[in-house]
């Protein structure tokens, strides 16, 4: 398609050139144009768009190896704003000079991502097709002007005139890169239990993933990160523009760069404090649970929503504003981890059954009655609530982490509520999850033996890590994978948190082997997610691993200090891809209309074919690219560090607005574990 748009370049240049007229009064300033070089340079533009209107901006002519011209073109439109922010437009092309005319020739595109914005909607075809813009420019008194059109949206009518010295770097630049996310070679056992899978949901056999079969990243499967930072620096200093980048400027492309000017203008420390603002006052609800909202169009809160996952959200929200305290002594934060810390607490005193807790917990309201037959109104001093059966393992982790954080930060003077920590600290032992799931023993006897300082807890704890422990691993047997981008996301950020709390308990409890024992646990676990750049991951194993020496028998063989600082500084762009705020629309997202788009050869957790019934084949689906932030969770995601890495399709209905926990626990971590480099 280059090949063929610059072919039609020096066409119509030819064209141009056959047929021009002998000699014109050319103006001074043009004049220079036509002498060896003169051409090359940044021109002053003017222009008007017959949608948007007047713009001013520049057009760079920088002299390429082949006798063209590169071009940047940049505007921004006077009056023209959207959501008060104003628009600018950048297009890159190509450039040929010939007598009195210069033809600029500019690729761009209309679909990128989003698939639908409301009532609008792109065309499957838009997102595949470039469209080949070419303006000519002739000699006027006013300058060199054209009159050309972008073919979708607007006519435009522009010139240039005067010019000045070109920069050392071009006007803009095109940083966006994929960085190989493949990992090791996949063991040849594994790859039997792979391939058996495959075969038994008929991966192969499916129309679609046919048809990318030929595909060489399909072939290779070597799956990608795309990284994007583009106009970070750029945005850092004009907050008040939104920048447009070789597409079509309508709505929905302009959409598109409004989340990812709403990631990179902010700094981290202005997003973390609309975060806090933000879930402290449309996020918490009436029981002191973290959940997602119902919002209006003018930004008031209508309703808090019900989510199944609320425990560990609940639990990791209140950590995050622990750190916040640990490093700001913010009163605030003391506040909001007392109203979640009542919440947890709810979550196993309103179910009336000592070994049962609730997943979550939620304004009873009579009229509207019980959601489903999952949940009960609570007794007695909980009739005004209602409550969600299904407490498990994942939950749990939640409400140990919280009780952890709290015990961590909690004012002494708050007597009632160290009495119920400590009360259902020594109850979490007694939880049906805990006697199912022995790696959760761990944590509710610390936690028990720590906030009450009952030396029998103490023993039980001590005594239990001694049963697990063998010759051949320690405490430190490694059950993770990555294989060529498959991996269990939403496992790993519930092994994180587990992580988090059992180091630090046998830290506070001063079993330094068992600590430095998990130490190496989380940093074997570092090793394997490396590849795949999961940036909590990495924030985590720094703070609790790395920074205190440990390094691991996996780290000395398979990674280096080198990689884990490079790791470590693409954390920070982890943090500066979340928006704030996030879009809140109608919208849909498709990334696999994007031609260089490629299917996954390894299903998505192809393990869970095993359930009954056996999920559909598309359940299966993921892509070989891991797209940033703003391009695509921003939109819907409630957690991004659990989400599915190479996902590429989602859907938001407006009105539903997520917590950003995910941000608050990342960057207070960051700020509680001296992560280098977190702005």
């Amino acid at each position: 398609m280059k090949a063929l748009s610059f072919l039609f370049l020096f066409l119509s240049v030819f064209s141009v050139v056959s047929c021009q007229h002998k000699e014109k009064q050319i103006p001074r300033d043009i004049a220079s144009l036509q002498a060896s070089g003169g051409m090359e340079g940044i021109w002053f533009l003017q222009g008007t768009s017959s949608t948007r209107g007047p713009y001013n901006g520049e057009l760079e002519l920088r002299k390429s190896h082949d006798g063209t011209y590169d071009v940047v073109r940049i505007v921004t439109y006077i009056n023209y704003f959207f959501d008060g922010l104003k628009v600018q437009e950048v297009w890159t092309g190509k450039a040929v000079a010939t007598g009195e005319t210069l033809t600029v020739s500019y690729d761009i595109r209309q679909g990128d991502f989003i698939t639908r914005l409301g009532d609008l909607k792109r065309d499957p075809s838009e997102f595949s097709a470039t469209i080949n813009v070419v303006s000519r420019y002739a000699v006027t008194p006013n300058g060199l002007a054209t009159s050309y059109a972008d073919k979708k949206v607007s006519n435009y009518t522009e010139w240039i005139t005067t010019k000045r010295d070109l920069e050392v770097k071009p006007l803009w630049v095109n940083q966006r890169q994929l960085m190989s996310a493949k990992g090791p070679k996949i063991p040849i056992v594994v790859r039997g239990v792979i391939n058996l899978f495959k075969k038994d949901i008929g991966y192969e056999k499916d129309p679609l993933v046919k048809s990318y079969k030929n595909r060489k990243e399909y072939k290779d499967e070597n799956p990608y990160i795309v990284f994007d930072p583009t106009d970070f620096e750029f945005y850092r200093k004009n907050k008040d523009v939104i920048r447009v980048v070789n597409k079509v400027v309508d709505d929905i492309s302009i959409t598109e760069a409004v989340v990812k000017r709403n990631a990179y203008a902010p700094t981290l420390e202005e997003k973390a404090r609309s975060y806090d603002r933000n879930a402290r006052d449309f996020h918490i609800n009436e029981a002191g649970i973290v959940t997602p909202s119902q919002i209006d169009d003018q930004g008031r809160l209508v309703a808090y929503n019900l989510h199944g996952d609320a425990a560990l959200w609940t639990g990791m929200y209140l950590g995050s504003q622990a750190m916040r305290y640990q490093v700001t002594k913010d009163s605030e934060a003391i506040d909001n981890v007392k109203r979640t810390l009542r919440g947890l607490i709810s979550l196993m005193e309103i179910t009336g059954d000592p070994q049962q807790f609730a997943r979550t917990l939620a304004l009873y309201d009579p009229v509207k009655g019980l959601p489903d037959s999952r949940w009960h109104q609570g007794k007695g001093k909980f009739q005004h609530l209602m409550w969600q059966e299904g407490g498990n393992n994942d939950m749990v982790k939640g409400i140990t982490h919280g009780f952890l954080w709290a015990g961590l930060v909690l004012p002494k003077s708050e007597g009632e509520l160290w009495r119920d920590l400590k009360a259902y600290s020594r109850k979490l032992i007694d939880l049906q999850v805990v006697w199912d799931k022995p790696q959760n023993k761990a944590a509710a006897l610390g936690l028990a033996a720590w906030l009450t300082n009952d030396s029998a807890f103490k023993e039980e704890y001590i005594g239990y890590y001694g049963k697990i422990k063998t010759k051949l691993t320690g405490y430190s047997f490694d059950s993770t994978f990555y294989w060529h981008g498959s991996a269990d996301w939403s496992g790993i950020n519930l092994g994180l948190v587990g992580d988090v709390t059992d180091i630090t308990i046998a830290d506070l409890l001063g079993q330094t082997k068992i600590r430095d024992q998990l130490r190496e646990r989380l940093m074997d676990a570092w090793v394997t997610y490396a590849p795949a750049q999961r940036h909590l991951q990495t924030l985590v194993a720094y703070g609790f691993a790395y920074k205190h020496g440990t390094r691991g028998g996996n780290f000395r063989s398979e990674s280096s200090d080198s990689k884990f600082a490079e790791s470590l500084k693409q954390a920070n762009w982890g943090l500066r891809e979340i928006p704030y705020p996030r879009p809140n629309l109608n919208v849909s997202i498709d990334h696999s209309l994007r031609p260089d788009w490629c299917m996954s050869p390894i299903p998505r957790l192809f393990w869970k074919s095993l359930k009954k019934p056996e999920p559909p084949i598309d359940y299966f689906y993921q892509g070989l690219y891991n797209y940033p932030v703003f391009e695509l969770q921003a939109f819907s995601s409630n957690f991004v560090w659990k989400d599915t890495a190479f996902g590429y399709q989602l859907s938001h209905v407006k009105g539903e607005e997520e917590s950003g926990v995910d941000y608050l626990y990342a960057y207070w971590l960051a700020k509680y574990v001296g992560a280098n480099n977190v702005d």
